[in-house]
């Protein structure tokens, strides 16, 4: 998930943020200041409720960032190195460079985040309990019991048996001990996750014909769309890994591809002859062969003519970050887990220096296509 913008680094891990999590400030601070605190408390200042809401939604966010903190310590412990923790709308995703030796290491990461929230709730209400005893304000204590009981509902609900839920992974490690077989076990807790995605969805249309409760309604059929959506990409990347097994980032790249001088202006690039390889990014090198970025036709193509001839390539080139430099040698299924570069660049592969391949999202799909059928065809003849 691409992060809006960056909350910093918390034990050398990247953190941040998608916009969306203003949606959960602002959804937790009106819960709270219009309906649960003056529930709880009444008759008190409307800025008093409003105040402690809004206090009370930060520091919801923040159990959810310690819930996926968790998650990424126990995965770098086990020996994966963690990209990112990014928090959303939804909760929280924690990126993975690879997947976890075993079932063993595969169950501590899933089992960390509930762990983590049962451990902020339980911090949280042992804070509310100070609070009334000290004497403090009624409202505070009643915010921080709602936000302890939260932190509870948060481990319960995501240890449901089904991905992209902690308690998906608790399955798939289970069923990957004893099978021994990875991929049945990440298909088994797909298929549970899709299964509970469409039942909090139903249960939401439910409440909605049932009690009128727009809201809960609502929410429910959002957390359910997400479950099931979430579970299905998951699916999908479980059969495309499959389908990469043993295959080498050669087998997936565009060898020798077309390269562009990053001297050369737009125009001059366009009106270079030769045949076009049906290319549509490019790697940009400096005169002596090295690579600076990579560029697409489409970004090309935005420069205003009369400024082409001034444009040079090398200033809409896009750099490619160390971890995109691939060896042909290289696994294909590191391809999977990683976000395009300028939209479409997966991996340069080089070799001495030099620029020997190009993986775009469409070389990718072409060859998960053609080992699909393959393996379709094979199944049939069976």
């Amino acid at each position: 998930m691409r992060q809006a913008f960056s909350l910093g680094r918390i034990a050398g891990i990247s953190v941040g943020a998608s916009w969306s999590v203003i949606v959960t400030l602002l959804l937790v601070t009106d819960l709270l200041a219009a309906g649960a605190l003056p529930a709880a408390v009444p008759r008190q200042p409307g800025a008093l409720y409003w105040g402690t809401g809004a206090a009370a939604a930060v520091v919801f966010l923040g159990s959810l960032l310690a819930h996926e903190l968790a998650h990424a310590v126990v995965a770098r412990r086990d020996g994966l190195r963690v990209r990112s923790v990014t928090l959303w709308m939804l909760g929280g995703v924690t990126e993975l460079a690879g997947d976890p030796a075993g079932p063993g290491a595969d169950l501590r990461i899933a089992l960390a985040g509930p762990a983590a929230s049962l451990l902020a709730g339980a911090v949280i209400f042992g804070a509310a309990v100070a609070v009334s005893y000290g004497g403090g304000p009624r409202v505070v204590t009643a915010a921080l019991m709602w936000l302890a009981l939260m932190n509870g509902v948060l481990a319960v609900f995501n240890l449901l048996p089904g991905a992209p839920l902690d308690g998906g992974r608790v399955l798939r490690a289970v069923l990957w001990h004893y099978t021994g077989d990875r991929r049945r076990a990440e298909e088994a807790a797909t298929g549970a996750g899709r299964v509970i995605g469409m039942s909090l969805a139903l249960l939401g249309v439910a409440a909605f014909l049932l009690t009128s409760d727009l809201v809960d309604g609502l929410w429910l059929i959002l957390l359910g769309w997400f479950m099931t959506s979430a579970a299905a990409a998951e699916q999908s990347a479980v059969r495309a890994r499959a389908l990469l097994a043993g295959v080498q980032i050669a087998d997936v790249m565009i060898a020798d591809p077309d390269v562009a001088g990053g001297w050369m202006s737009v125009a001059d690039f366009a009106g270079r002859p030769g045949t076009w390889s049906g290319q549509t990014a490019l790697p940009v090198v400096a005169a002596d062969g090295g690579l600076l970025g990579v560029v697409t036709l489409m970004k090309l193509a935005e420069v205003p003519e009369s400024r082409r001839h001034a444009v040079r390539l090398s200033e809409l080139a896009v750099p490619v970050p160390a971890e995109y430099l691939a060896a042909p040698s290289d696994p294909a299924q590191m391809l999977l887990s990683r976000d395009p570069i300028a939209g479409e660049v997966l991996a340069v592969a080089q070799a001495d220096g030099v620029v020997t391949g190009l993986v775009t999202t469409e070389t990718l799909r072409r060859v998960l296509q053609r080992r699909g059928l393959a393996g379709a065809d094979l199944a049939g003849r069976h």
